[in-house]
């Protein structure tokens, strides 16, 4: 139970973190976006651009618990991948779990057991719901900054 209530606090942690990384990068490209002398479509391509590397910051942030939980022997990665031998539980068999996580794909070739069940259940949730942010935000800085040619609005 204890265990539990340690991955609850980590968790929403966890979800500041990540939420504070996509809110800092959205407010400073907006910020950026009227000053740049880049041309519009340009523009756009930085928001997409920023956007995948904050997103990849934070499967970085839950790919780090998931392998110091692991560490401290307060969950495990289990399944057939790991199984036989295709991923280790390694830092960058922690990144790939955590990137099909954060992403919702959910391949079901690796497991969480114990405390990272729990992180498994915020990752989720917190990439579907920063995901999402991400994508209204590229469609509003699509609808001012992508120049159409002139006479069609």
């Amino acid at each position: 139970m204890q265990e539990f209530l340690l991955a609850g606090l980590l968790g929403c942690v966890l979800i500041a973190l990540c939420c504070l990384n996509i809110y800092e990068l959205l407010r400073t490209i907006w910020n950026l976006l009227p000053k740049m002398t880049w041309p519009p479509r340009m523009r756009v391509l930085a928001v997409v651009g920023s956007i995948f590397i904050a997103h990849i910051i934070n499967i970085w942030l839950f790919g780090a618990t998931y392998y110091l939980l692991h560490y401290f022997e307060l969950g495990t990665l289990t399944g057939p991948a790991i199984e036989h031998g295709k991923y280790s539980l390694d830092l960058v068999g922690c990144m790939y779990f955590s990137a099909v996580i954060y992403s919702t794909l959910g391949l079901g070739d690796i497991s969480p057991e114990g405390a990272l069940r729990m992180i498994t259940g915020v990752e989720a949730l917190t990439g579907f719901i920063l995901i999402g942010w991400t994508v209204s935000f590229t469609y509003l800085a699509m609808q001012k900054f992508w120049e159409l040619p002139h006479g069609k609005r």
